[in-house]
């Protein structure tokens, strides 16, 4: 079949993944459908595709490096569910000796935000409206806050992107609702790894590049003059693909030169207003500064970003909310009128909610991406979904069928044992706080607890009391207190204290 780089259809990839269906070929990858022979579920297989210069050492290396961003990914998935979880990383060989590295991913069920673009463009329609994009996207920024903020096994550690765009945010339907996850975390570092192995960071009319050209931040193109890729080049990214998916099509485009040329040009910010999209100044502004040439006057922060650009539209996300760029920071608490609610701090913390978020009613947002008009039925089931892009510069044609049913992986409400959920800043994607004393309420036993010790203590004085009687024959006292005097008013204390917490907990 067309597209089987690796002529692995119809056999069987490590002894467990029989290989079912190509899917996507990107410029770094090529991504089957698989079928899980132990867990007998979908998995999504990607194959990676790596420069025939690499030598039998270089492969060793790369392998190593693989094994470390997937492993990093692992970790990132198990606490953030807005990443796409990895479920098996290895390599296997062809029969010519050649290694495919390869990682078994979640199944989604679905489309990437490029493909909905593009079928919404077949459809004669425009780019999405910046408030419902930001609704969709918000799990987005705040998966990418908490990634750059990341409590690891030695401590805070900052991983980055390097490679945001709609081609890499995959939109799920999961328990109903449209689900954003992130797709490729650790694949650009992976990219440039595999380049600088190879001697070439960059090639044209080959494999692969180190980079997407069309989305590459300026210190990507030109690191000698701009510095390192950081935090603010996924800003960057997130920023470069709203306004993409608002306008419709694509921002950056023509050769490889062209696109340098208009990246690294001053003059052409791709801003809203200069690809014909009406916005308010405020707004304007809030991507004219996340979209600077140069990344020390670029905003910083993901949650500067969002927090900023939601504020210029309107959306009022603070009230009883965290704000994005509060993701994988210490937890702080939040009152907002009568109500506590406990805002997520790290990673490492286990904060969950203390009530899931109310299930939100089929909203405009899903009918526009199931691209047909309000009217429109549900999207058959048996329609073939799109799959996870392979990534890299190509930017193949992707299957265009409608959102299929719920996915294998977990979905934005899904607490793993022992994990926390990120922070859903978006007013539309908000909770409802509960009364601090709900929330606070401690258990009977705790509320008896200090009675039930005072008691303790009365009992044991009278023991003892009775026990330096029986040995001395006078009274246990200090100077003029006896002990028993002491052990009957720690008991009347007791009573006292017993008998508060029951009325107290009867009145609640």
């Amino acid at each position: 079949m067309s597209g089987d780089r690796f002529g692995i259809l119809g056999k069987v990839v490590a002894r467990t993944y029989q290989v079912e269906e190509f899917v996507a070929e990107g410029g770094f990858g090529v991504v089957y459908r698989a079928h899980h022979k132990g867990f007998r579920a979908t998995v999504a297989l990607k194959c990676l595709k790596i420069p025939d210069a690499l030598s039998k050492a270089d492969h060793a290396k790369f392998l190593e490096q693989f094994r470390a961003e997937a492993e990093v990914l692992f970790r990132l998935s198990a606490q953030i569910p807005a990443i796409v979880r990895p479920l098996h990383v290895d390599a296997f060989h062809l029969a010519d000796g050649r290694m495919v590295p390869f990682m078994a991913l979640e199944w989604l069920e679905g489309r990437t935000l490029d493909a909905i673009v593009v079928r919404r463009r077949e459809k004669g329609r425009g780019g999405l409206e910046l408030d419902k994009l930001c609704q969709l996207l918000t799990p987005v920024a705040a998966a990418l806050e908490q990634a750059h903020h990341f409590m690891g096994p030695t401590g805070v550690m900052t991983v980055v992107h390097r490679d945001m765009k709609p081609e890499n945010l995959f939109v799920a339907r999961v328990g109903g609702q449209d689900v954003a996850k992130v797709l490729d975390f650790g694949i650009s570092k992976v990219k440039t790894a595999a380049g600088q192995l190879a001697g070439k960071q960059s090639q044209t009319g080959t494999a692969f590049v180190a980079f997407s050209p069309a989305y590459a931040a300026p210190e990507q193109w030109a690191p000698n003059r701009f510095g390192q890729t950081g935090k603010w080049t996924d800003v960057w990214g997130l920023a470069l693909t709203v306004v993409e998916v608002a306008k419709g099509s694509e921002v950056i485009q023509g050769e490889m030169t062209e696109m340098m040329g208009a990246i690294l040009d001053p003059t052409r910010r791709p801003t809203p207003r200069a690809h014909g999209i009406a916005v308010s100044d405020a707004v304007e502004a809030v991507f004219a500064r996340a979209l600077a040439l140069d990344p020390r006057s670029r905003t910083q922060t993901i949650g500067e970003f969002w927090d900023g650009l939601t504020s210029a539209l309107g959306i009022d996300h603070l009230t009883g909310r965290v704000t994005i760029r509060d993701a994988g920071r210490q937890p702080k608490r939040v009152v907002t009128a009568g109500f506590e609610s406990i805002a997520p701090g790290g990673p490492a913390e286990a904060v969950a909610d203390p009530i899931p978020p109310a299930p939100a009613a089929p909203s405009a947002l899903a009918t526009e991406l199931a691209l047909g008009s309000p009217a429109s039925p549900a999207p058959s089931p048996a329609s073939a979904p799109a799959r996870p892009a392979a990534g890299g510069p190509a930017r193949p044609p992707l299957p265009s069928a409608p959102l299929g049913q719920p996915g294998l992986g977990p979905g934005l409400g899904h607490l793993s044992p022992g994990q926390g959920r990120p922070p859903l800043p978006s007013a539309a994607l908000g909770r409802v706080p509960m009364p601090a004393r709900a929330l606070h309420r401690p258990s009977l036993w705790k509320q008896l607890s200090p009675g039930l010790s005072l008691a303790s203590l009365s009992l044991a004085l009278t023991a003892l009391d009775r026990a330096y009687i029986a040995t001395h024959g006078a009274a246990l006292s200090l100077g003029p207190i006896r002990a028993s005097w002491v052990a009957a008013a720690v008991m009347v204390v007791a009573i006292i204290s017993a008998g508060g917490a029951l009325l107290r907990m009867s009145a609640d």
